[in-house]
């Protein structure tokens, strides 16, 4: 045998050795992937009915914020009706109590006057009788 065909025997042999380790390693990873595949076609069809029902919750969350949103939108203008309201009662309330208490003070003060000048006068008077 010449040294050609050696190394010919010797490059099928490892060629060879190299195939059946392919094949020994394919046979798993073609394993691994079926299995992965399954594994993903059952997530997918159980990922579906989660993902609409997550939609439909969603959907209905939106909903409801924004009923929660114009709620709150009434609210506040009730809120800013009740100031005006108020701010128009003190406006309205106030300024005649206020008027009524002065106009009583003064009333009340006058009367002090009057009945003080009277008072005075007649003493007054009497001082003047007496020293006569």
């Amino acid at each position: 045998m010449s040294p050609l065909e050696i190394t010919g025997l010797v490059a099928i042999i490892l060629m060879s050795a190299f195939a059946v380790v392919g094949i020994i390693v394919a046979i798993p990873v073609v394993k691994l992937l079926n299995r992965i595949r399954s594994l993903l076609e059952k997530l997918n069809e159980s990922l579906i009915p989660v993902i609409e029902k997550l939609n439909n919750t969603v959907t209905h969350l939106n909903s409801e914020i924004s009923s929660i949103s114009n709620l709150t939108q009434s609210v506040g203008s009730i809120v800013e009706q009740l100031e005006k309201i108020i701010r128009l009662a003190r406006i309205v309330i106030t300024s005649p109590i206020i008027k009524l208490i002065t106009t009583g003070i003064g009333f009340a003060s006058g009367i002090k006057k009057i009945v003080g000048n009277n008072n005075k006068t007649n003493f007054n008077k009497s001082e003047y009788r007496e020293r006569r």
